[in-house]
């Protein structure tokens, strides 16, 4: 017994730090710079992250309501899933860019998109394999299409499914996720130091992760789609990163 309960303190003590920033700030896990995989399963690209932290949970809706009722992000006409507990989806770039702005002034950090490169990362957890947990959709893991009979047709409340191997929740599956980077085919000549790949005015942004709406292979580690960063959809929401 002695033994176990040493073990369980060990496990405990390898998992990243996470905290709150403020009372509406998303619960953040700190994690440290390292090595990481990008892109395609067969050929991945390396590259180097420093340390960063990412929002546990996709951004809710009723940390958007915060934001909005503080006057730093727009209302929305309507919320198809409107409950507090549900991922906030039917936002564009921009309006992630205000939540994340809107953080930065009421807790004095820096507060932004994650870029692609902390993005897999971070859903990554140290994995080598097409899933974090695994080569193949396991029930109770990712929220897509065929994968959970209740989440078919809708997304589900953020934090529902089992958290990666460093406490992060729905990165697989759920709402396509905003980075800052700017959509290429492909990661042939992008940095190898984890920065986001930019240019002015660039028409599409990255999304990652999967949703509800699509197949399980587009909810892998490495699945990437350019969107036109003036989209909304309900299938599209985010999560913040902070420096």
């Amino acid at each position: 017994m002695i033994r176990w309960f040493v073990l369980l303190l060990c496990m405990m003590a390898t998992l990243p730090a996470r905290a709150a920033d403020c009372p509406h700030c998303p619960e953040m896990i700190a994690l440290p710079g390292g090595l990481g995989r990008l892109g395609d399963d067969n050929a991945p690209y390396t590259v180097r992250v420093d340390a960063f932290a990412l929002a546990r949970t996709e951004t809710s809706v009723g940390q958007w309501k915060a934001c909005v009722a503080a006057g730093g992000c727009a209302a929305k006409a309507s919320l198809r899933w409107p409950e507090d507990h549900m991922p906030m989806t039917n936002v564009s770039f921009a309006d992630a860019q205000a939540y994340a702005a809107w953080l930065t002034r009421v807790s004095g950090k820096r507060y932004r998109l994650p870029t692609e490169a902390e993005w897999e990362y971070a859903v990554r957890a140290g994995s080598q394999t097409i899933f974090p947990w695994g080569t193949g959709m396991e029930e109770g893991m990712a929220v897509c299409q065929h994968c959970d009979p209740r989440f078919d047709r809708r997304p589900a409340p953020v934090a529902s499914m089992a958290a990666n191997g460093w406490g992060f929740h729905d990165l697989n599956g759920n709402v396509w996720e905003w980075t800052a980077d700017c959509w290429y085919p492909s990661h042939q000549g992008r940095p190898r130091d984890g920065i986001a790949r930019t240019e002015a005015n660039c028409p599409k942004r990255v999304v990652k992760g999967g949703s509800w709406y699509y197949v399980p292979h587009q909810s892998r580690s490495a699945s990437r789609v350019g969107e036109d960063a003036r989209t909304y959809g309900y299938d599209i929401g985010f999560r913040v990163a902070r420096d």
